[in-house]
């Protein structure tokens, strides 16, 4: 089985062998025999340093050690003795955040224990949203990327078109939110809407706006479970020219989720009618339909095979002079403006907890209102409310 169809820590000793004389070095896989430094020090540590930073600036890829390989082709799974994981894990995240610029985010590691007592290590590097990367250990300030043959050098022309593509699909996925929030607040929706505030949850994918791959719609059509869970409710599926949607049928509705073509996912929910007359923001509620259409998102992401890193968007809408109201207590002050746009958050992996992920969406939104955080979370960072998934 492929590496890319599992996640690092699920790999075993029977996956690494079936890479024998299967899986050639290439694009996004590479193979070594030892750990990080156990030869030349200075020399090895470059190695493996471009060899990420490869990785990261074109599409993503892995290293496994402990395979010795012939011509680019894996020939013996050796594995590695006498280290320890954590430690071992340790080093390496050190020397990649002091010897690559800008740091790569994302990356995950794995150690794959043999019925030998030797280890081997699975590390995926993902395609980075922050391209390109430079190695600058020891003064070496290159630039790699990587082909069917493997790692190569970039020129100045490769450079400045990667500078280009990095920073256009940034700029892209915020005049596509700025464009939708403008259609939202002007009535121009696929469903007409309820009156009252709302909140409005944007998830897009980098790959919507690095290339033009399209889901296919019909397979969400087919099986539209995840949409529900995206939406946290049922409603009645409909294709239409920009996706599929999903809305309740009441009409005006209270709520929907578009699905578009490219992968990405708008979810626009209004408030009780007791919460509009109040003008606060329910608390844990509003918390608990963030990390739920978040953990449910990546769900859907993966039935329609789109691929991380997934930008968050949270933007309020009609809540200008709203404060936030929990059971005890509330926020000191109160929205001052209306949009209430909050700053994007990237989800590298579909992996992480998604209650530590969006930690920072919900506490700038707790800091508009003039707390200092959400008080849902324990000093481990840890989220306290059981209803979350």
């Amino acid at each position: 089985m492929p590496l890319s169809e599992k996640h690092p820590n699920e790999s075993t000793e029977a996956d690494l062998i079936g890479l024998i004389g299967a899986e050639p070095e290439g694009k996004t896989i590479d193979y070594k025999s030892n750990c990080v430094g156990q030869s030349d020090t200075v020399t090895d540590r470059k190695e493996f340093l471009y060899d990420v930073s490869s990785f990261a600036n074109t599409q993503g890829g892995y290293l496994v050690f402990g395979m010795e390989e012939a011509a680019g082709l894996p020939t013996n799974l050796v594995g590695i003795a006498g280290i320890n994981p954590d430690k071992e894990k340790l080093r390496l995240e050190e020397m990649l955040r002091d010897g690559i610029r800008p740091t790569i985010s994302g990356i995950e590691m794995a150690f794959v224990q043999f019925a030998s007592g030797n280890v081997a290590l699975v590390m995926h590097i993902p395609r980075s949203w922050t391209p390109p990367h430079q190695v600058t250990y020891q003064k070496a300030f290159r630039f790699y990327a990587r082909h069917s043959s493997g790692r190569y050098q970039l020129d100045v022309d490769e450079l400045r078109s990667i500078f280009l593509l990095s920073a256009s699909p940034a700029e892209n996925m915020k005049l596509f939110r700025i464009d939708r929030i403008a259609k939202i607040i002007s009535g121009d929706t696929p469903v007409s809407l309820e009156a009252g505030s709302k909140m409005v949850v944007h998830l897009l994918p980098l790959s919507a706006f690095t290339n033009r791959q399209l889901i296919d719609v019909k397979q969400l059509w087919g099986n539209h479970s995840s949409l529900v869970g995206v939406l946290r409710g049922g409603g009645t599926p409909t294709l239409n020219i920009d996706g599929v949607l999903l809305a309740v049928p009441n009409r005006p509705a209270p709520r929907y989720a578009q699905v578009f073509r490219n992968g990405c996912v708008e979810v626009v929910a209004g408030w009780s009618g007791e919460a509009n007359t109040r003008t606060s923001l329910p608390c844990p509620a509003f918390e608990t339909a963030i990390i739920e259409h978040v953990y449910k998102g990546k769900q859907l992401f993966e039935h329609v095979g789109v691929s991380p890193p997934i930008v968050v968007m949270i933007t309020l809408l009609g809540m200008k002079g709203w404060n936030i109201a929990t059971r005890w207590s509330g926020s000191r002050t109160v929205f001052d403006r209306d949009p209430l746009v909050i700053p994007e958050l990237v989800v590298e992996s579909f992996r992480g907890i998604v209650q530590n992920e969006v930690r920072p969406l919900i506490d700038t939104i707790w800091n508009a209102a003039g707390s200092v955080g959400s008080p849902n979370y324990d000093n481990d960072g840890h989220y306290r409310n059981d209803s979350a998934p």
